[in-house]
């Protein structure tokens, strides 16, 4: 098996001259056709492998890659001459695929047309392979384009991969994609979006705590680029909303490793991070008010509050600023140079060679995770035992608290198979919790972003309406109860670690 080190961006049809003009050097021009193989119902994807024959200028290939091999953007590949038009099955039964296939028929899924543009690029004492691709994925009658460039490390250190992809930024907009073609295919192919199906991070007994946080380090950043991807492409309350809860799970691993990373490692990472769900934020908010407060009031009938019309322009006007700095946050120009520099700090940050965290780093990743659950529940539990009692800036750190907790729970659930059901009961609490506190947090946002609104357009109308639908101690109430019972719930549970 070879392992490659590669870095993959999307890219507009018309940035490739500028590319390629800054990369410079003298290359080749290919022809690639592949098609791309499974089983009927998929296994080798559901195991993270993709399997393609591929006619070349070097002839005709097998390739079966892995979604990652150790590292953040690594990958393992097996590669071989075959002489037929489908996979060779001795050659496959000498990889990790044999026995996701055992003997199952494999078929074809989807293909590519791809025409390759090759540079080799020698930068920072480093040689890397720069390879333009544009063509079209082909699933039947179904097609879709393709225009990226992937980078793809020969020689060297990978600092330098990602300083020649910070090089190519300055010259043109690139977004980092960690959605292979196979899974774009895929999508194509079963009428997805793509990156849909991203799994969960592959965590094992045996890995240590560094290993465990690249590996759910990886995943989270590739969630979190297939969202500002679907929100640049498609703006909506959904996708908005996506990126946001990506932005803050990534946020929340940083926290969760700190012990791995150190403090100051973490900062630039977590600093940018919080910066793109401060221009989500309020859009995510207004979306939130709108939908629950002021549209159920608006179609009431008989309507409950006077000026709802007024109001209902003055949000819109508002959305409409919001979303605006929402998708420069999520453009590639801003989003792009964020998401590698994070990309480039999970791979080859300065962390991996801490001295003074060498044994945190080497730690076994279940006792790691074993120990950071004990003390998130503990400050959730603790902070929470008198909730009433807190005021809104309290309540406030222990909503947050509580969302750490719970995506704790799901990035390291891999590590703990032995209690499924305790496993499922924190699960559901936690997420109980969340909703409560969340639902408290965001009527008041929503509050106070009506009355600004109401504000900034001038009318009386829409500012009364604002200050009419602004209390709901009812809804208080209970969100109060159910954050009480969440809590009490989480209490009683027995640790699945």
């Amino acid at each position: 098996m070879d392992r490659e080190i590669e870095l993959k961006f999307l890219i507009a049809p018309e940035a490739s001259d500028a590319i390629l003009a800054r990369l410079g050097a003298d290359g080749a021009v290919r022809r690639l056709d592949a098609t791309y193989y499974d089983t009927a119902d998929h296994a080798l994807r559901r195991a993270g492998f993709g399997l393609r024959v591929r006619d070349g200028d070097g002839g005709r290939k097998q390739t079966l890659k892995s979604a990652s091999a150790g590292g953040v953007f690594s990958r393992g590949e097996w590669e071989a001459p075959v002489s037929g038009p489908g996979p060779d099955r001795d050659l496959l039964d000498q990889t990790p695929a044999g026995r996701i296939v055992n003997g199952d028929v494999l078929a074809p899924v989807f293909a590519a047309k791809v025409e390759r543009t090759l540079r080799l690029v020698e930068h920072a004492g480093a040689v890397i392979e720069a390879a333009l691709d544009r063509g079209e994925l082909q699933a039947g009658t179904d097609r879709a384009a393709v225009s990226e460039l992937e980078l793809e490390l020969k020689t060297g250190e990978p600092a330098a991969l990602f300083d020649l992809a910070r090089d190519l930024m300055t010259h043109a907009p690139l977004r980092l994609s960690l959605v292979s073609k196979a899974e774009r295919g895929y999508a194509l192919a079963l009428g997805e979006a793509p990156g849909a199906r991203r799994e969960a991070a592959v965590l094992t007994k045996g890995m240590t705590a560094a290993e465990a946080f690249q590996a759910l380090g990886n995943t989270a950043l590739g969630r979190l680029c297939v969202a500002a991807e679907a929100l640049a492409d498609l703006p909506g309350p959904d996708a908005l909303h996506n990126l946001r809860v990506a932005a803050r799970r990534l946020r929340a691993l940083l926290k969760l490793f700190r012990p791995v990373t150190g403090k100051l490692a973490a900062t630039p990472a977590a600093d940018a991070l919080k910066a793109l769900a401060d221009a989500l934020g309020p859009a995510r908010d207004l979306d939130v008010y709108v939908a629950e407060t002021w549209r159920p009031a608006a179609e009431a009938d008989p309507q409950p509050v006077e000026g709802l019309a007024a109001l209902g322009k003055a949000l819109v006007e508002a959305q409409q600023r919001a979303y605006a700095d929402a998708l420069k946050a999520a453009a590639p120009g801003r989003f792009g140079p964020l998401a590698l520099d994070i990309a480039a700090w999970l791979e080859a940050g300065d962390w991996l060679a801490d001295p003074e965290r060498v044994e945190d780093r080497g730690a076994p990743a279940k006792a790691f995770a074993a120990a950071r659950l004990k003390k998130l529940s503990k400050a959730v539990l603790t902070r929470g035992a008198d909730l009433e009692a807190l005021d809104a800036e309290a309540r406030h750190r222990l909503r947050i608290q509580g969302k750490g907790l719970r995506y704790a729970i799901d990035a390291l659930a891999p590590l703990f198979p032995d209690h499924p059901k305790r496993l499922e009961r924190w699960s559901a609490a936690t997420r109980d919790l969340q909703d409560a506190l969340g639902g408290l947090n965001d009527h008041a946002l929503g509050a106070a972003l009506a009355r600004q609104a109401a504000l900034a357009d001038g009318d009386p109308k829409a500012a009364y309406a604002a200050g009419a639908l602004s209390t709901s101690p009812d809804a208080t109430d209970r969100l109060m109860r159910d954050a009480k019972a969440a809590l009490a719930e989480l209490n009683d549970l027995k640790p699945f670690w």
